[in-house]
């Protein structure tokens, strides 16, 4: 009787073990600030996971951050982000309609995303539309959105000069 037991948890735990986990050491995350198209920079070393259940999460290092203007990294650094003392931005969310995502079909899907993004600190709720692209068994999440620098307490003189929204592209391809 106890083998049958035996049987019947492992046969019932595998499948909730197997369930499929994505991972990338190179999601991409682009900013621009919306009314300053110089103000622009990107990381392309932000770690995500995804799982089939919608669970989604990215983190990356504020420094890798680059700038086409060394100053413009310097001042984003020490000044507005203060990434000595506030190193990462994280995300942690689902995707709430993971159900209508064809995992093993080729073809593009509308996503939507709510979680907890945190900068400088500060953890915010976030909601955005995005996409995930399914193309021979490779995949492909994105989603743009915009926030408020000083919902994230990310402020000062400085910010009202240059800029006090920005918008966000975020690319993960899981191979």
């Amino acid at each position: 009787m106890q083998f049958w037991i035996l049987i019947l948890f492992f046969g019932l735990a595998n499948p909730l073990s197997a369930q499929k986990k994505f991972s990338t050491n190179n999601a991409i995350v682009h900013f621009t600030a919306a009314d300053d198209n110089d103000i622009d920079a990107i990381n392309k070393e932000a770690v995500s996971r995804l799982e089939v259940n919608g669970d989604l999460s990215f983190i990356l290092l504020v420094k890798d951050f680059k700038f086409e203007m060394e100053t413009m990294q310097k001042h984003f650094n020490s000044e507005y982000l203060e990434s000595d003392q506030f190193p990462r931005a994280f995300f942690s969310g689902k995707i709430t309609n993971i159900n209508t995502v064809n995992f093993s079909k080729d073809g593009k899907y509308p996503i939507i995303v709510t979680g907890n993004m945190q900068v400088h600190g500060v953890n915010k709720p976030i909601q955005t539309n995005g996409w995930i692209e399914i193309n021979n068994g490779i995949v492909k999440a994105s989603a743009q959105f915009a926030v408020t620098l000083k919902d994230f307490g990310i402020g000062g003189i400085l910010i009202k000069m240059v800029a006090n929204k920005i918008n966000i592209d975020v690319t993960a391809t899981f191979p």
